[in-house]
């Protein structure tokens, strides 16, 4: 009878120790994963990026897209990605400063545009944006990178942005854009790259010393480790650039 119990306390030791034994085992094999917090306009080629970054490398890119401002709030709460790659260098600037970010390496530029409803030419200039018959919708600049662009771009020119029909502020670049897809307002300020991807919407070039380039950076979290490294690079190899051109966007050389 003794026998019987300590054999059947043998095989419970012997059931547990090969559960923890297999739960590290399979804990081995899950691939391994990143953490990407990136400004939405950047959606289409980072998505690609991911897939072959997981092809080449086994490590699976997870994506948390939003406007740079959220996603800055977010890593200063505690989120901490492996990664961020806002729509400017301005929050970059912000962690490094308070010690967030290891390390920033500029990617590409974003390049600010005027774009309209087509079909409407209310709007051809910045000018255009005092007269009060035009309905703008801008960028919040305290929620998304083209916000805080668009206010050195107004600032810039001299214009004075209280007396400008401001009909809403978006938290996005997209939101901007399908604002003005939708005919809700005469006018934004986005990203070139924005505009040529919708296809649905008139481009002005914003002219002279208004012309801002804003620079896209990646940069590595404090949480710093191998993976990170080897998607910052890929990022910045031939074929990374390639896809950045392939959607429109002008690549640091």
């Amino acid at each position: 009878m003794k026998r019987s119990v300590h054999l059947k306390k043998y095989e419970v030791f012997l059931s547990i120790s090969f559960y923890f034994i297999s739960s590290i085992a399979f804990a081995r094999d899950d691939p391994k994963e990143l953490l990407v917090f990136a400004g939405v306009g950047m959606r289409l080629p980072l998505n690609e990026v991911g897939k072959n970054f997981e092809r080449k490398y086994g490590v699976k890119v997870l994506y948390d897209y939003g406007g740079s401002g959220r996603l800055g709030n977010k890593i200063l709460v505690g989120q901490t990605p492996d990664i961020f790659i806002p729509g400017s260098d301005k929050w970059s600037k912000i962690l490094k400063k308070k010690g967030y970010v290891k390390e920033c390496t500029p990617v590409a530029y974003h390049t600010p545009v005027i774009i309209t409803p087509k079909g409407n030419r209310k709007v051809n200039s910045l000018g255009d944006f005092l007269d009060c018959n035009n309905g703008l919708v801008l960028g919040d600049d305290r929620a998304c990178a083209i916000g805080g662009v668009s206010a050195a771009i107004l600032k810039k020119a001299g214009l004075d942005v209280s007396k400008m029909n401001i009909r809403a502020k978006g938290h996005s670049v997209k939101q901007l854009v399908i604002w003005i897809e939708a005919n809700n307002a005469d006018a934004s300020i986005v990203w070139k790259v924005d505009a040529v991807q919708s296809g649905r919407v008139r481009i002005v070039h914003i002219a002279g010393q208004c012309d801002f380039k804003s620079i896209i950076p990646a940069c590595q979290m404090r949480k710093h480790k191998k993976e990170t490294l080897e998607y910052v690079r890929y990022l910045l190899s031939a074929e990374g650039k390639d896809i950045f051109r392939e959607h429109g966007f002008e690549v640091v050389e």
